[in-house]
C-alpha cells in the first residue's frame, strides 16, 4: 500500500513501513514496483491519482532564474519555490519542443551555456517533453473533426504527455533528450535567413491591406490567410490521395495484362499545411473528416489555438501597419523569431496550463484587445518580470495549501 502523504508504503507481506526509496518507476504504466528492505519482496503499488497545477515557464523565465546572480532575487526565490512544490508534488513544469528549438538556437560560441540550459530544462521537465504548436494545432483539430463528446476540452495528451498528474515516487529516470538538441540545430537555418521570410510576410501582409481602419480588419486578413493556407493544404492532400490511387489502379492493371491508356494529372502543388492535414485525419474517414474540415471553415469555426495564435498575429499586423517599431535591429524580438517563438508559447499553451510565463513585451501584448478576448476563455494565468511579486504570491499559496 502506498502512503501518497507520508512517501512512505506498506509491505503487504511483512507490514514494514518504509520510505520509497528503492521503487522503480515504469513511466507509462500506472504502477510501480516496491522492494521491501525487511523482506526484500518486491510488491506492486498504485499511484494514486491527484491534481496538479501545470505550470509553463517560457525560455526568458527559464533564462532568468538559470542565469540569475544574485541569490536573494526573486528568480533564485521564485526558482527554489518552484523546485519545492515540484517536489511536494502540487505542480507539473510543462517544458516543450519549443524550449528545444530556442535553445538550439544559442550560438557556437555560448555552447557551455547552451548545454547547461538544455541541461537545466530537462531538470525541470524530468524528461518529459511537451509539443510545438502544430502538434497541438493538429490534435485540436482531429477532435473537432472525430465530433467527440469530451468532459475534458483540452486533455493534456493534446500536448503530449501521458499523465502531468500521477504521482511520482523514488528513481523516476530523465532521458537527456539530447537528440532534439542535435535535430533542431541540423535542421534549422540561420536566424537572419528566418526574420528574413518573416519581413518579407509581415511586409506583404502590410501591402495587402491598404484600407486598414483597426486591429479587427487585421484579424480577418489573418483568419483569411490561414483559412487560405488550410484549403490549399486540403487540396493538395486530395490531389496526392488522388494520384496515388490512380497508380494503384494502374499498378493492378498492369498484373492482370492489360496496358491501360491514363493520363497523368499535373502533379500538385506542394503546400505547408498538406503533411499537417494528413496528420489531422489519420485513422478517421478521410472523406467525411474533410467535408466537415471545410463547413467548420466555412463557419469560421478553427481550434483554440489558432484563434489565439491569429489574434496575436493580427495585433502585431496591425502595429506594424501603423508603422510602430520600425527599427531593423529590433525585428527580431518585435516581429521576428524571437517573437514569433512567444507567440506559439502563449497560443499552443494557455489552454491547457494554470500559469504560464512569458516576457515583459509580450505580456503586454496580451492584453491588447483581440487577444485578451481570446485568453480570457481560458482560465491560465499569465506572468512576467512586471508581476513576478503576484506569481511569487501565486506561488505561496500552493505552498501554504495543505
Amino acid at each position: 500500500m502506498l502512503c501518497s502523504e507520508q512517501n512512505c508504503f506498506v509491505c503487504l507481506h511483512c507490514g514494514h513501513v518504509q520510505y520509497a526509496v528503492d521503487v522503480v518507476q515504469g513511466r507509462k504504466k500506472d504502477e510501480v514496483r516496491g522492494r521491501c528492505l525487511q523482506c526484500k519482496t518486491w510488491i506492486p503499488l498504485q499511484l494514486p491519482s491527484i491534481r496538479k497545477k501545470l505550470v509553463y515557464l517560457d525560455q526568458s523565465f527559464l533564462s532568468d532564474i538559470y542565469c540569475a546572480a544574485n541569490d536573494k532575487g526573486i528568480e533564485k526565490r521564485l526558482l527554489r519555490k518552484l523546485q519545492e512544490l515540484k517536489r511536494v508534488q502540487r505542480i507539473f513544469l510543462v517544458v516543450s519542443d519549443i524550449h528545444s528549438i530556442e535553445t538550439s538556437a544559442i550560438p557556437d560560441k555560448y555552447a557551455e551555456k547552451r548545454t547547461k540550459l538544455w541541461q537545466f530544462q530537462n531538470t525541470l521537465a524530468n524528461g518529459n517533453i511537451a509539443g510545438n504548436f502544430y502538434d497541438i494545432f493538429t490534435a485540436q483539430t482531429r477532435r473537432m473533426l472525430a465530433e467527440h463528446d469530451d468532459t475534458d476540452p483540452f486533455p493534456f495528451t493534446d500536448i503530449g504527455l501521458h499523465d502531468p498528474h500521477r504521482w511520482q515516487v523514488g528513481i523516476n529516470v530523465v532521458p537527456t533528450n539530447s537528440w532534439r538538441l542535435r535535430l533542431h540545430r541540423a535542421y534549422t537555418p540561420p536566424r537572419d535567413e528566418i526574420n528574413e521570410k518573416f519581413l518579407n510576410i509581415i511586409d506583404r501582409q502590410v501591402e495587402n491591406i491598404p484600407d486598414c481602419r483597426g486591429v479587427r480588419d487585421c484579424l480577418n486578413h489573418v483568419l483569411g490567410l490561414w483559412r487560405k493556407d488550410i484549403q490549399q493544404g486540403i487540396d493538395a492532400y486530395q490531389q496526392q490521395s488522388d494520384l496515388q490511387l490512380l497508380m494503384k489502379q494502374y499498378v493492378e492493371a498492369l498484373e492482370t495484362g492489360h496496358t491501360p491508356v491514363i493520363q497523368v494529372p499535373q502533379l500538385p502543388d506542394d503546400a505547408p499545411f498538406r503533411r499537417i492535414v494528413g496528420d489531422v485525419i489519420e485513422g478517421l474517414d478521410e472523406t467525411t473528416a474533410l467535408q466537415r474540415w471545410l463547413r467548420l471553415m466555412k463557419k469560421n469555426q478553427i481550434c483554440p489555438s489558432l484563434r489565439i495564435r491569429a489574434a496575436i498575429e493580427a495585433e502585431l499586423l496591425w502595429i506594424r501597419w501603423q508603422g510602430h517599431r520600425s527599427n531593423p535591429k529590433k525585428f527580431n524580438e518585435n516581429f521576428g523569431l524571437s517573437r514569433q517563438n512567444d507567440v506559439d508559447h502563449v497560443s499552443a499553451f494557455v489552454p491547457y496550463v494554470d500559469a504560464l510565463t512569458t516576457d515583459g513585451d509580450m505580456h503586454n501584448l496580451c492584453k491588447h484587445e483581440v487577444v485578451a478576448e481570446e485568453l480570457a476563455r481560458f482560465p491560465a494565468k499569465i506572468f512576467s518580470k512586471k508581476n513576478y511579486d503576484e506569481f511569487e504570491v501565486w506561488l505561496d499559496t500552493l505552498l501554504a495549501a495543505k
